[in-house]
């Protein structure tokens, strides 16, 4: 996992191309123009979907992770907690291959409260679970980066 401000850390100091890629990509473009669904930048290499929902009690919410790309997760708009842990750690139901997500179940090691101009990169071995609330259920619109392992 890498958690930053878009705007204050060093491009050079992230060691993906893609995850670099994508942070450059939210520096140089207004997110929050964009409308909801997928935006193509490289093809399915690096590509960013963007929704709007309303945050969710923690207990709603449920892990997940990925096998073919890594998430790079900004909020536009709100602020949501996102939690994290080492897949490892938790309890992993099937994966579904066609969508390249599985659900787990279990416990966090960390947190991160989410606003807008910072970014959380979340590779294949990060269990995330997004969409937490911060206090009460908020509306957020958020852009997920998807970037091709």
């Amino acid at each position: 996992m890498i958690f930053g401000s878009i705007h204050e850390i060093d491009l050079n100091e992230i060691g993906h191309e893609g995850v670099r890629r994508a942070v450059e990509y939210a520096r140089t473009h207004d997110l929050a123009a964009l409308e909801p669904g997928r935006h193509a930048i490289d093809g399915d290499a690096l590509f960013v979907n963007v929704s709007e929902y309303a945050t969710k009690p923690f207990e709603e919410c449920k892990f997940e992770a990925h096998r073919r790309y890594i998430d790079v997760q900004m909020v536009v708009r709100g602020a949501e907690r996102i939690d994290v842990q080492p897949i490892g750690k938790l309890e992993a139901e099937p994966f579904d291959e066609a969508a390249d997500n599985m659900f787990l179940g279990g416990h966090a090691n960390a947190s991160v409260v989410m606003a807008p101009g910072l970014f959380v990169a979340c590779f294949p071995g990060d269990g995330h679970k997004p969409g937490i609330a911060v206090g009460e259920s908020a509306p957020v619109k958020k852009a997920v980066f998807k970037v091709l392992v």
